[in-house]
């Protein structure tokens, strides 16, 4: 009976078995985008980037993660006067 490691998953990026990160602000949700504009990537989940959205400061270049980012790039479509990226 020896002692087993335990391996800490702090979520910040896509992880060894393919699932997704989590998201870094909350912590609890699957990210469905990247920040790009960020030194290290930043991973946002759909509330969360909404969120962004609604405050006036929303994530422009990103990274999808999942089709759930469709649902993202509406809602900034709808919701924000920035400029959106080609691509």
């Amino acid at each position: 009976m020896g002692l087993h490691p335990v391996r800490l998953d702090l979520g910040l990026s896509k992880q060894e078995d393919g699932s997704m990160p989590i998201c870094a602000e909350c912590c609890t949700a699957d990210a469905v985008i990247e920040d790009l504009d960020v030194d290290l990537p930043r991973p946002w989940c759909l509330g969360c980037a909404t969120a962004l959205v609604a405050a006036g400061d929303p994530v422009i270049n990103y990274r999808s993660l999942t089709a759930s980012a469709a649902e993202y790039s509406r809602t900034l479509t709808a919701r924000s006067t920035a400029t959106l990226p080609f691509g």
